[in-house]
């Protein structure tokens, strides 16, 4: 139904939106995590979308 890469964006805005909502409310330590984890979701997206491109690219 959705692709995984679609997934991986929409969960890594989810997770960049808390990050943002835990640091403007103090909590800085989760924060710093849920933006790493922001980060980290966003980097597997942008691999995923050129590894996609590498193989529609050789076939």
């Amino acid at each position: 139904m959705f692709n995984s890469k679609i997934i991986d964006l929409v969960i890594g805005a989810v997770m960049a939106y808390f990050a943002y909502d835990r640091i403007t409310t103090g909590h800085t330590g989760m924060g710093i995590f849920f933006a790493v984890l922001a980060l980290l979701n966003l980097l597997a997206f942008y691999l995923k979308l050129r590894t996609d491109k590498d193989v529609r690219k050789n076939q």
